[in-house]
Formats: C-alpha cells, sequence, structure tokens
C-alpha cells in the first residue's frame, strides 16, 4: 500500500474506519484512541473529516457507522496494503538469498565479492577493498548459478541514459520517412532495443536490427537503464511526452534524438 507508509494521516484513518467498523455503531472515541495510541482530541478530528468526506455518519458522539463509501474506501486501501505487504515479503526472501552467476569455480560457504555486469549480478573470488560481498550458498561452477546469502556493502550500480530515437508518426510517412542508415548508427553501441509501434518496428527491420523487445517496451527501457545496461527506445513522435515522463519519474536521464529524414516532414 504506497499511501499507508508515507502518509500517516491515511494510516491512521484507516485505521479508524476498521475501530469503527469493529465497534459500531456505539463507538467511544477515548476507546479508539487507547487501541490506536493517539490522543482523544487527534481521534475525534480525524472522525470530523471521516464525517465531512462521507467514509463516516455520526449521529451522536457516541454513534458511528461506516458509510458504503467508507466500506469501498477500506477495502480498496486493504488490498493495496496486502500487495505491500506481499512486495515486503518477496524483497525479504529475495534478500536471504540472491541468485547470481559465478565467475569461476566456488565452493558453499567461499566469501565472494558482488558486481553487476550488463545487467546482471556476478560473484566472483573475494578481493580485500571490493565494495560488496557475500557468501555462497550453494557450490556452482564458472557461469553457473549460485545462492548468495549474508550480503554486506553496497553493489556499485549506476543507470544509463536512455537514448530515445523518434521517427514520424503513419500520417507524416511513418518508416519511409526515416533515416535507416542513422539508425544502424545509433544501434551500435546500445545493448537494449525497445521498439514502441508499429513504425519502429518496421524501421528496425528495414535497418536489418533485431529488437529486444516490442511490448511493454517502456518498462524494458527502464529496467535495462536502472541496471546500467546501454538502452535505446524506438516510439513515433507523438509518442515522445508519455516516453520521456516514464522515464522521468522512474529518475532516469535521457536524451533525444529525431531521425526523420530532412524534408520529410514538409
Amino acid at each position: 500500500m504506497k499511501e499507508l507508509p508515507e502518509s500517516r494521516s491515511v494510516s491512521t484513518r484507516f485505521r479508524i474506519l476498521v475501530e469503527i467498523a469493529s465497534r459500531q455503531p456505539s463507538v467511544q472515541q477515548k476507546d479508539v484512541a487507547r487501541e490506536l495510541g493517539i490522543t482523544v482530541q487527534a481521534v475525534s478530528e480525524r472522525l470530523k473529516e471521516l464525517v465531512a468526506a462521507g467514509l463516516v455518519v455520526s449521529r451522536n458522539r457516541a454513534s458511528y457507522s461506516v458509510t458504503p463509501a467508507g466500506v469501498d474506501w477500506l477495502l480498496r486501501h486493504a488490498r493495496e496494503l496486502q500487495s505491500y505487504s506481499d512486495r515486503i515479503s518477496r524483497i525479504v526472501r529475495d534478500i536471504s538469498v540472491t541468485a547470481a552467476i559465478a565467475d569461476a569455480d566456488l565452493e558453499q560457504g567461499q566469501r565472494v565479492s558482488l558486481q553487476m555486469r550488463d545487467g546482471v549480478l556476478f560473484a566472483r573470488e573475494w578481493r580485500d577493498g571490493d565494495p560488496a560481498t557475500g557468501v555462497v550458498a550453494v557450490a556452482a561452477h564458472a557461469g553457473h548459478d549460485t545462492g548468495i546469502t549474508r550480503i554486506e556493502g553496497v553493489i556499485p550500480l549506476a543507470p544509463t541514459e536512455v537514448l530515445i530515437v523518434i521517427l514520424p508518426a503513419i500520417q507524416d510517412g511513418g518508416s519511409g520517412c526515416a533515416d535507416i542508415g542513422r539508425l544502424q548508427r545509433l544501434a551500435r553501441e546500445i545493448d537494449v532495443i525497445a521498439a514502441m509501434g508499429v513504425e519502429s518496428i518496421v524501421a528496425l527491420r528495414l535497418a536489418g536490427i533485431e529488437s529486444t523487445c516490442q511490448w511493454a517496451s517502456p518498462s524494458v527501457a527502464i529496467e535495462a537503464a536502472s541496471a546500467g545496461v546501454r538502452c535505446m527506445l524506438i516510439c513515433n513522435e507523438a509518442e515522445l511526452p508519455r516516453m520521456s515522463n516514464r522515464l522521468a519519474e522512474a529518475g532516469l536521464q535521457y536524451s533525444v534524438v529525431d531521425v526523420t529524414l530532412p524534408g520529410s516532414a514538409e
């Protein structure tokens, strides 16, 4: 639940609604305050907000009931809370044993150094001064996957800048008005190429370039760039605002190159 950990007021509103639902219609503010560990004044202020928002109906100072709108609000936020709890469980589980590729033959219990390469976690023989270390949970030969526990330190990871390549939308000529030679040159130093839309898919085929993905391309670009992988996102010019906003929201830097052939937009 994104709001619950971040907003104390939302958390308190949720907890008060739960208390009202469990006690209604006879609800003593002092009982709610004692249960939640807050002041009666705080409960009173929140109750006024809940009544004003239509989530609670009040008949007097000791009679409150959750409205249908309040029930819907509770259920929605309970689902979000469950999702948040599930996410934490996955994170904790992943922290306990993390998968990595063995960079050499590794023995169980061996101390190793960890590093990201091309967006993938590698475990190699430990060297003094390495910023991130762990312990091998499962013996593995070089090139095989292994489990790493007791991770300490910070794994160096530098997000890369995403290259957004735009070309004309179909109503402006589509791939037929794209500079295919320039597209080929731009792709030479790129590891992940994410195509967005039919115009981009066809332009890449004309350039003899195989795209990494054609679906969920913005998400793929964000994941790749966040892991330090060089990434190019190709879309038509109408999609540029949406793509740039997605990258900005993810905290990633990006640059934009227009491969429209000169004069083709006229």
